[in-house]
C-alpha cells in the first residue's frame, strides 16, 4: 500500500478467484452424491434435469457473487444489495439439489451400507452450511459476524462436508479400483465416530462466533468466554483424527485381503460395473451401446423396447487398444518444457523443443499400431 497498492483492489482479486473456487470444489461431490443415492435407493435420480440445469446455474452464477465476502470493506449500498442478491439467487439451484436428493431417497427401497450413510450426512452437513451461507448474504448480518468463528464453522460446514462426499466415494468407488472389498461393519462404525467428530469440531463454532470470538488468531485469553466451546473444538478434532484413522485401517485391510471383490457388489446403475474389478488397462474393448441414462441398471433389471439385452451386450464398436507404451510419458514431458519456456530465459528455444516433443509424443500415439 505504501507504494501505491490498493488492498481492497487486491480483495477483489483474490475472492474473484477464490468464491467460485469453492463451487469447483463442491460441483465433484454433488456429482458423486447423485451417482450413489439412486444405487441405494433402487430409484433413478429423481428429477434428473432440473439437476444438470441447476449445476450449470451454480457454475455461472458462482462468478457474481465474489463480493459478499467484501461487504465491510466499505463497496457502498449499491454494490452490497446486487452481490447480496445474487448470493440469495444462487440459494435456489443449490436447493433444487437438494430436495432432488431427497426426492431420490423418499420411497426407494433403502439398502443402508456405509456409501448411502455418508452420502445422507453430506446432504444433512451442506444443508447446514448453505443456510448459514444465505444469512450471509445480508450485509447487516455479515457485519455482525465477518471475520468471527462462525464465517469458519460456516465454511467448513460446507467445504469439509465435502469430506463426507468424498468418503462415500471412496467406500463406494473403491471395489472398481482395487478388487478388493473395505469391511461395511468397520466403515459404519468410522461413519458414526466421523459424524459425531465433525460436528463436534465444527458446531461450537456457530456459537463462539457469535459471542464475537475473531478468527485469525493461534490462541485467546482465559476468562473471554470461549474456554469451554474451544476445548469441545480441540477434542472433536482428535476424534476426527482417530475416524480417518479407522479409515485407513479399513483401506489396509481390504489391500491385504486376498478376497476379490465382485464386478458389481453394489446393483450398480452405471457402466463402470459390467466390467471387472479391477478395470483393464483399457476399460472398455469396445464402445458399449446405451440405450437408457442408467444403461447398465436397465440391461439387468428392465426391457428396453429399442433392443433385446443380448443384442445390446454384443453391440459396440470396437475400440483401438494400444500396447503398454511410454509416448504418454513423452507427451508429458514436451507439455512441461513448453510451458517451462514461457519463463524461462531460455524462451523461446525451451517452448519450441517441447512443442516438437508435444507434437512428436501426440502422433506417435494416434499411429500407435493396434495389439
Amino acid at each position: 500500500a505504501a507504494q501505491g497498492g490498493d488492498p481492497v483492489l487486491w480483495q477483489h482479486i483474490f475472492w474473484v478467484f477464490g468464491h467460485p473456487e469453492v463451487y469447483i470444489l463442491a460441483l465433484p461431490g454433488f456429482g458423486m452424491i447423485s451417482e450413489i443415492l439412486p444405487v441405494f435407493s433402487r430409484k433413478p435420480l429423481f428429477g434428473h434435469p432440473f439437476m444438470v440445469y441447476s449445476t450449470c446455474a451454480i457454475g455461472f452464477l458462482s462468478f457474481g457473487v465474489w463480493a459478499h465476502h467484501m461487504f465491510t470493506t466499505g463497496l457502498g449500498s449499491a454494490a452490497n444489495s446486487v452481490f447480496g442478491g445474487v448470493t440469495m439467487l444462487i440459494a435456489i439451484p443449490t436447493g433444487v439439489k437438494i430436495f432432488n436428493w431427497l426426492g431420490t431417497v423418499w420411497g426407494g427401497s433403502v439398502k443402508i451400507c456405509t456409501p448411502l450413510l455418508y452420502a445422507a450426512a453430506f446432504v444433512g452437513i451442506f444443508t447446514i452450511g448453505g443456510i448459514t451461507g444465505v444469512m450471509h448474504a445480508s450485509p447487516p448480518i455479515d457485519y455482525q459476524q465477518s471475520d468471527t468463528y462462525f464465517i469458519v464453522a460456516h465454511f467448513h460446514y460446507v467445504v469439509a462436508g465435502i469430506a463426507f462426499a468424498m468418503f462415500a466415494a471412496i467406500y463406494y468407488w473403491f471395489p472398481k479400483f482395487f478388487g478388493k472389498m473395505m469391511d461395511d461393519k468397520m466403515g459404519q462404525i468410522q461413519f458414526w465416530v466421523t459424524l459425531v467428530g465433525f460436528n463436534l469440531t465444527f458446531f461450537p463454532m456457530h456459537f463462539v462466533g457469535v459471542d464475537g470470538m475473531s478468527r485469525r488468531y493461534y490462541t485467546y485469553h482465559a476468562g473471554m468466554g470461549f474456554d469451554f466451546w474451544n476445548m469441545v473444538e480441540t477434542m472433536g478434532a482428535y476424534v476426527l483424527g482417530l475416524a480417518v484413522i479407522l479409515l485407513i485401517v479399513n483401506m489396509v485391510r481390504a489391500w491385504m485381503s486376498t478376497e476379490k471383490a465382485p464386478a458389481d457388489p453394489w446393483d450398480g446403475r452405471t457402466l463402470e460395473w459390467s466390467i471387472p474389478s479391477p478395470p483393464p488397462v483399457y476399460n472398455f474393448s469396445k464402445i458399449p451401446m446405451i440405450w437408457e441414462r442408467d444403461a447398465y441398471w436397465v440391461d439387468k433389471h428392465g426391457p428396453v423396447a429399442r433392443q433385446p439385452r443380448h443384442q445390446q451386450r454384443a453391440g459396440g464398436t470396437p475400440i483401438h487398444v494400444p500396447r503398454p507404451t511410454i509416448y504418454p510419458l513423452v507427451t508429458a514431458a514436451g507439455n512441461t518444457l513448453l510451458a517451462a519456456g514461457f519463463v524461462s530465459p531460455l524462451s523461446p528455444y525451451l517452448s519450441l523443443v517441447g512443442l516438437a516433443i508435444l507434437i512428436f509424443g501426440l502422433y506417435a500415439m494416434a499411429f500407435e499400431p493396434d495389439r
